[in-house]
């Protein structure tokens, strides 16, 4: 723990970092990332940019316990973890059909089993692991549970969130798998015009550093004009599921899941949102810097746990240390 004019600050450890969307609600909560892992460069480098040089690009299946424990001196109050959703989502036509498999043969599932190891090893007050709702499909909760005890970490909770409950103006259910029971706080629902609302015309120039007209092709363009709210320029088939790309977005509800390969329109005007404004979607404040071309800039932003989440969580961690 560092204590800074009598606040003390819990440390904590970030694997699979990201950019760092889940960091920042937890710093803004009180807690400082001492050691943060990720395999992707523009996301080690988002994160360094915003938190200092805390993250490494590690391969988290080859990742020991021993050099992080070496930075403490006591014990960590956090171990946060978002491992590679692909395996276990429904949006994924190439996902295995048998829970086992997904989670211990694909090479990407595994990392999940990864994650528990180094928590068991690392033996912190609290953890925290983030993924989509596929991985508790079949035989999947009972498989992690079991992973957890043989582990000596207990039985964990499984909490079903969904981002809207949390103060987020945007859909994304998912499970947090932890050993605290979370509570959804008392927040107001808030919709697409209350984040983008006061933004200004990407078109000309502006003071936001990530908020500009995006291009699209001609055909995108005259499409838009008649397009309503709801629907979607392109239509694709998952593996349970048909999803829309390029929707254009209710002005008075919720987006729907932002994901890095998701684009959307404008609830009013005939043109993509920004990054800046995916950002805002997704509660990233306004000061946050990224690293990465374009496509990487919305890979970062929707592959992110919503700091406004983490924020909450971190409270209730705080009241429970």
């Amino acid at each position: 723990m560092t204590n800074i004019e009598g606040f003390e600050f819990l440390n904590s450890v970030d694997l699979f970092c990201g950019g760092g969307g889940a960091s920042w609600g937890f710093h803004e909560a009180g807690f400082i990332t001492t050691s943060a892992f990720d395999n992707a460069w523009h996301c080690v480098e988002t994160y360094n940019k915003n938190f200092g040089k805390v993250a490494q690009i590690k391969n988290i299946s080859k990742l020991r316990s021993e050099p992080i424990l070496e930075k403490f001196d006591e014990k960590i109050s956090l171990v946060t973890a978002s491992p590679p959703c692909e395996p276990f989502t429904v949006a994924n036509q190439n996902r295995l059909k048998n829970s086992f498999n997904r989670l211990f043969d694909d090479a990407t599932g595994r990392l999940m089993l990864h994650s528990i190891r180094l928590i068991a090893d690392l033996d912190p007050e609290y953890f925290v692991i983030e993924n989509v709702m596929g991985i508790l499909e079949g035989d999947g909760r009972k498989l992690l549970s079991e992973e957890f005890v043989r582990l000596g970490l207990g039985r964990p909770t499984f909490n079903i969130l969904n981002a809207v409950d949390w103060g987020v103006p945007s859909q994304r259910k998912r499970v947090i798998i932890s050993n605290l029971k979370l509570n959804a706080p008392n927040s107001r629902v808030k919709t697409v015009m209350d984040s983008i609302g006061d933004l200004p015309d990407p078109s000309y120039p502006n003071e936001y550093e990530y908020h500009r007209q995006e291009m699209v092709s001609s055909d995108y363009r005259k499409r838009m004009i008649t397009l309503p709210s709801g629907e979607g320029l392109v239509h694709y088939r998952a593996s349970r599921s048909d999803f829309k790309n390029y929707v254009r977005l209710y002005p008075n509800r919720p987006s729907p899941v932002v994901m890095g390969k998701s684009r959307y329109i404008h609830p009013y005007d005939d043109r993509l949102l920004t990054p800046f404004e995916h950002g805002r979607l997704m509660t990233f404040p306004d000061e946050f810097h990224f690293i990465g071309t374009r496509e990487q800039i919305y890979d970062i932003i929707g592959e992110a746990i919503p700091p406004r989440i983490t924020f909450e969580i971190g409270k209730q961690i705080r009241g429970r240390l």
